[in-house]
């Protein structure tokens, strides 16, 4: 599945044969390239429903909504640098007022797929838009007063500076007709059945298994290369394997078990796998009241115990067919990418064991372990005692319960004021990756004194439904971070509560040291690295001791894809954009792809 999606899965089974239908009716002499058969992640319900602001319609659930609506820039996530910019509905933008305002210049001669002018206007009222709670479900900052217009500038007047929210703001803040805008922000749950934007391509036919778009005539930047994209309901990572196999999909953004063995190698010439480590993959824990029934995570050290137990070896090379790699920082930075970030002193650099144990003295010094952060070390210290069958080897600090701690015998627990340490994680059984990744924590963590269980979604739809909207239904989940080229866009994400599409809000948390450390980033001009650095690692110190989500590996920018039909892909030897078929790179994407004649 798309780590970066923010919606859709379902666990009932997409029929494969409908596979064998997409792009059949397709005129095989239309402009353009052969269709192009494109899936961004497996299991969503299909609804006829593409609004870009609703996290469960299909256009965000599938992450296709810049097909249609476009951001004003593409941002490679993968390039800080300025060759990683790349201007789109926007041709320029400059901060003014320290930070506070942003005036953005847009592109003229640009149309809507209904033929209508784009303008300044709609850009406006985008924004304006943003400014319901509601709507904003891409995280655009609180806004001190509506977008004023002058000429062909757009400026953006917001309540704090935000030099560090490009991304947010212009990248992934995906533009509508003034209209429908207008709308949205009255019903941000607006259906929207016939889609009007600038992107590339337009809706052609919608059904539950397949949406088609077309080219479309008014595009701004030129004829796309290919006659037409498909996207087909496939129901499991599985599936999406089969699919490939059999030439009826061409490009998947989700994890394809033993992908090399099942697909790459069976034709190396035309089949093709990049999963560039674009994420942190975290443990969410769920600190709302009640929380689902768990007992013991609303603990720092309960859960700073849980992620010291978990063997991030076994589920990246079990769950993850060694595709992604253990999280090694209890910063939950991504590494090595942002290895610049760290604290000289190297204390954050290795302090997670991979392997769920402590390791012996000599590489705990080595690597600038903390005394006594193991399991046993944590939660004695927090007042648990230990399962009374346990064994503890105090010179290597390995850790026994005795016996798996599944609740039916609590001399096989942790146990503190009558309670036990009790939660189960809920995903997806289709997302077959961190469903494998939820039963091995499971066996790991009762093995050492944790009544840890796993819980099925279905489907993705219910499972994002449960999780951004009804904190009683669920206790921990793994899920994918936000990603990001700078620490801001995750730690944002995981630690400001005060907007309300954060995973920080999501999971009851609340801390006023991050949410003061955050602003003082998101305030400091980007040149000012002392001051930056400063910010990033006092959040850095809040991930390590106060765990909210537990890091546990470095998430792929899932890509698999065939160069039979067109070739131009980002790919190991020319990065030119995160590779995943989704939002919001997909229209960069597709319009550098080549037809094979």
């Amino acid at each position: 599945m798309n780590r970066k999606a923010w919606s859709g899965l379902l666990g009932m089974a997409t029929v494969l044969a409908a596979a064998c239908s997409f792009g059949s009716t397709t005129n095989p002499t239309a402009p353009g390239g052969k269709p192009l058969i494109a899936e961004p992640t497996t299991g969503v319900t299909f609804s006829n429903d593409f609004n870009p602001y609703d996290p469960n319609s299909v256009a965000s659930s599938m992450g296709t909504r810049t097909l249609v609506n476009e951001p004003l820039i593409e941002y490679d996530q993968l390039d800080p640098t300025a060759a990683g910019t790349h201007y789109w509905l926007a041709t320029a933008y400059a901060f003014q007022n320290a930070g506070k305002d942003l005036q953005v210049t847009i592109r003229q001669n640009v149309k809507f797929n209904d033929g209508s002018a784009f303008g300044p206007a709609d850009v406006a009222a985008t924004f304006k838009a943003m400014m319901n709670p509601a709507a904003d479900t891409t995280g655009v900052p609180p806004q001190a007063s509506e977008p004023s217009v002058s000429g062909n500038n757009v400026t953006l007047h917001f309540q704090a500076p935000q030099f560090t929210s490009l991304f947010s703001i212009l990248g992934n803040t995906y533009i509508l007709k003034a209209s429908v805008a207008d709308q949205i922000a009255s019903n941000p749950k607006l259906v929207i059945t016939k889609p009007i934007g600038t992107g590339p391509f337009m809706l052609a036919s919608y059904t539950s298994s397949l949406i088609k778009w077309k080219p479309n005539p008014n595009y701004w930047g030129g004829t796309p290369p290919e006659s037409e994209i498909d996207t087909p309901s496939i129901a499991t990572n599985a599936a999406a394997s089969d699919a490939l196999v059999s030439g009826q999909l061409d490009w998947a953004g989700n994890d394809i078990p033993n992908v090399y063995a099942n697909y790459v190698n069976l034709n190396p010439q035309t089949n093709h796998a990049w999963f560039a480590s674009g994420s942190t993959v975290t443990l969410w824990f769920n600190l709302n009241p009640g929380n689902g029934g768990a007992t013991g995570i609303n603990e720092a050290a309960v859960r700073k115990a849980v992620s010291y137990g978990v063997d991030r070896n076994a589920l990246a090379l079990l769950g993850e067919s060694g595709y992604e790699l253990p999280a090694s920082s209890s910063s939950a930075l991504i590494l090595p990418n942002q290895k610049a970030y760290l604290p000289s002193d190297g204390s954050l650099a290795n302090d997670l064991s991979t392997s769920g144990t402590v390791p012996d003295a000599a590489t705990a010094t080595a690597n600038k372990l903390p005394a006594g952060d193991d399991v046993f070390d944590i939660l004695k210290g927090a007042g648990w005692a230990p399962p009374a069958s346990s064994t503890y080897d105090t010179g290597k600090g390995t850790f026994k319960s005795g016996g798996n701690c599944d609740g039916s015998n609590l001399a096989n627990c942790w146990t503190k004021g009558g309670e036990i340490i009790k939660f189960s994680i809920y995903d997806p059984v289709p997302f077959s990756d961190y469903w494998e990744n939820a039963a091995l924590m499971s066996q790991e963590l009762q093995a050492l004194g944790m009544d840890v269980t796993t819980k099925p979604g279905q489907g993705y739809s219910d499972w994002n439904t449960n999780l951004t909207s009804d904190p009683t239904q669920w206790q921990t989940a793994i899920h994918w971070g936000a990603g990001g080229s700078i620490p801001y866009q995750q730690y944002q994400d995981w630690l400001d509560s005060s907007s309300k599409t954060s995973v920080a809000h999501y999971i009851g948390y609340s801390n006023s040291a991050a949410q003061a450390a955050l602003a003082k980033y998101s305030s400091t001009d980007p040149n000012d690295t002392a001051s930056i650095n400063t910010a990033v690692q006092q959040l850095e110190k809040i991930m390590s001791t106060d765990v909210p989500e537990a890091p546990l590996l470095y998430g792929a920018d899932w890509n698999v894809f065939s160069s039979a039909k067109y070739t131009g892909w980002p790919n190991q030897s020319h990065p030119y954009m995160n590779p995943s078929p989704s939002d919001p790179q997909m229209p960069y994407i597709l319009m550098q792809l080549k037809p094979v004649s």
